[in-house]
């Protein structure tokens, strides 16, 4: 019966302590590690947008120098050198910062560097260009294809530099929505399809940049307005990139993006709709008009009144909505404003559509070509953005949720260690109380009744009277390894010569009964402990050491410390039986015995208090021992301050005879 209560008090003690606290840990460290591994995904694409930012202003320098020189070679005119001398004094400080920013890349450092070499030969060339124009000696053909060979390497070159940089965008994006799907349960990857249609876009504007270098030498006028025209449109995406990450929520996103649109397209009213395909709705989620915006920001409308089926892939564009005779109900509202032209962008994400881009104009045919690769360029940058505040959204969701799970499992845990010390309190008083009973009777039966009882009644009252006294001595032990477990442990400086004073004085009884010898060597150093945790911990290793002797061997005891890189280390070395190698690790353990009461008394709880004590105060113990040798137990605790008063070295021997 003994033996069964103590099985099942261990386990119900084990698992009430332990499974609350698994748990909880293993739930905030996944998701810990998980949020930190998105954070500095985060990161690498912010980079990669900072490098493509700066490699387009580089392109964009390289645009002004040609177009300066070619002004001035065409019409002799000073002035028209100024975009060329502002572009040549910005240019090192360009190519100096991109460096910087892709060092990290030894392939993209040494393409730029090819691309700051090629410039700086074409710098020269033209240096000479310009010297020979000025004294008015006519330009060699051959010198002005050589240069426009130079200008066209370089443009190559850092349209593949762009390019590798936004392949490095698109993976570590890929990297964003792993790690991202991981924490809310979703995959978010970048879109391929947008992938394509960025390629596509640039593909098409180093066409339209390269057939205007060659319409160039017929024509300087319309050079210089299409090189105008160009720039301006960069410059306008590069602002609308700087709106969009600038702004804090999807409105405010999607604001700032078509007013800067607005400068490239012509356009008189604009909107994005958000489809919600689950519930068959969508949301007018901002817009921008130069009147009232129809259908209104914030309306909602039904998703089948955008027909999306129509955009899943492709853009729409009507010229003439008077010229269509079935269009959807979004249309016909827009009709029935005033509107005669329409354009419509998908807005897709890994081939998901979220949404529409919608632009329309009073007159008929507006957009043309170049105006729809804007709005497509801008589409995918805002389909991208919206998705990412999306997850900051339900990221931020998480974090609540996951707050709130860890407030009720606090409570959970708490209300289990209300219960636990409700349990412990049964144990101390409606246990102990039947054993105090079962002593007093046992003993009033032997004071009394010694003279009716033979020796066989008389040893089964003895066999009882132990009984009840090993069983209020485990429970006292367990009570003991239960408040270690809870109770607050408040870390302070402790003189170990002082605890092993104490304890010595604790065990006086026990030194006289074995006549045992303790060698103590002062002084102790001083250690970061609970005083009264360590003052127990050492009482039974002490006590353990004058215990586990041969019969007729008197226990010799010594005590001395050690400093070690950060910590104290308190070894008690005996001359007792020993210990296998196989059991100095189970001794630590509760209810673990090598040895029956009746030979070593015992509970085999005072090792595992040891153990348990040490892991609060963050410190450890072990065992060296050898059958038959002695054995040395050790713990270690974190070092501290010496008191300038603990100037004491000698090696004090204690022993009572």
């Amino acid at each position: 019966m003994l033996q069964i209560t103590q099985v099942a008090f261990r386990r119900r003690l084990i698992g009430a302590i332990a499974l609350p606290i698994i748990l909880l840990l293993s739930l905030s460290g996944v998701s810990i590690w998980q949020i930190n591994r998105l954070l500095k995904a985060m990161q690498w694409v912010d980079h990669t947008n900072q490098v493509i930012a700066r490699a387009n202003g580089l392109q964009k320098l390289l645009l002004d120098l040609e177009t300066g020189v070619r002004g001035y070679q065409i019409t002799s005119k000073p002035e028209f050198l100024e975009p060329y001398q502002q572009a040549n004094s910005t240019i090192n400080t360009t190519f100096d910062q991109l460096g910087d920013l892709v060092s990290d890349n030894p392939q993209q450092t040494q393409r730029l560097r090819q691309i700051k070499a090629e410039q700086t030969g074409w710098k020269k060339s033209i240096s000479q260009a310009i010297a020979r124009k000025q004294k008015g000696e006519a330009e060699p053909l051959s010198a002005i294809e050589v240069r426009k060979q130079s200008m066209d390497v370089m443009r190559n070159q850092i349209t593949d530099f762009i390019a590798t940089e936004e392949q490095l965008r698109y993976q570590r994006n890929q990297a964003v929505q792993q790690t991202t799907g991981r924490v809310i349960f979703t995959s978010i990857i970048l879109s391929l399809a947008a992938g394509g249609v960025l390629a596509f876009y640039i593909r098409r504007q180093i066409a339209h940049v390269s057939d205007n270098y060659e319409n160039a030498l017929k024509t300087a006028q319309v050079q210089t307005e299409n090189v105008q025209l160009s720039a301006q449109r960069l410059a306008a995406l590069h602002n609308i990139d700087r709106a969009i990450l600038a702004a804090e929520s999807i409105k405010s996103l999607v604001r700032s993006a078509l007013t800067q649109m607005h400068q490239l397209v012509p356009y008189e009213q604009a909107f994005v709709a958000l489809f919600d395909f689950e519930a068959g709705t969508s949301e007018i989620v901002a817009g921008n008009s130069t009147k009232e915006l129809q259908p209104l920001e914030d309306a909602k409308m039904a998703a089948l009144d955008f027909a999306p089926e129509q955009i899943q892939q492709d853009l729409s564009y009507v010229k003439d909505l008077t010229n269509v005779e079935l269009y959807p109900p979004v249309l016909a509202q827009l009709h029935s404003a005033g509107m005669r032209c329409c354009l419509r962008i998908p807005m897709l994400v890994e081939e998901t559509l979220l949404g529409e881009l919608n632009l329309a104009a009073t007159q008929t045919a507006v957009f043309d070509a170049q105006a729809q690769d804007v709005v497509v360029e801008v589409a995918a940058q805002l389909a991208i953005a919206i998705q990412q505040s999306l997850l900051r959204q339900q990221l931020q969701n998480y974090a609540l949720e996951l707050e709130q799970r860890v407030v009720e499992r606090t409570a959970q845990l708490q209300e289990t260690n209300q219960e636990l010390e409700a349990f412990t309190y049964t144990i101390s008083h409606d246990l102990r109380a039947p054993l105090r009973t079962m002593q007093g009777f046992a003993q009033a039966l032997q004071e009394d009744y010694t003279d009716k009882l033979d020796s066989v009644g008389q040893e089964y009252i003895q066999y009882i009277t132990e009984g009840a006294v090993q069983m209020d001595t485990l429970i006292a032990e367990l009570l003991a390894y239960s408040r270690l477990s809870r109770a607050q442990i408040q870390m302070q400086k402790v003189d170990l010569t002082s605890v092993v004073e104490e304890a010595l004085k604790q065990l006086s009884t026990q030194l006289q009964e074995q006549l045992a010898e303790v060698t103590v060597a002062k002084p102790l150093p001083l250690v970061m402990a609970h005083r009264s945790t360590l003052v127990q911990i050492v009482t039974n290793l002490l006590s353990n050491a004058m215990k586990f002797v041969q019969p007729g061997i008197q226990p010799k005891v010594k005590i001395y410390a050690e400093e070690q890189q950060d910590s104290i280390q308190l070894s008690i070395v005996d001359n007792g039986i020993g210990i296998a190698p196989e059991h100095q690790e189970r001794i630590f353990r509760v209810f673990e015995r090598l040895h029956g009461v009746e030979i070593y008394p015992g509970t085999g709880i005072g090792l595992a208090i040891v153990r348990k004590g040490l892991e609060r105060m963050n410190g450890r113990a072990g065992v060296e021992s050898q059958l038959g040798t002695g054995s040395r137990f050790w713990i270690a605790l974190p070092k501290a301050e010496p008191h300038s008063n603990d100037t004491n070295d000698s090696s004090t021997p204690h022993s009572d005879n």
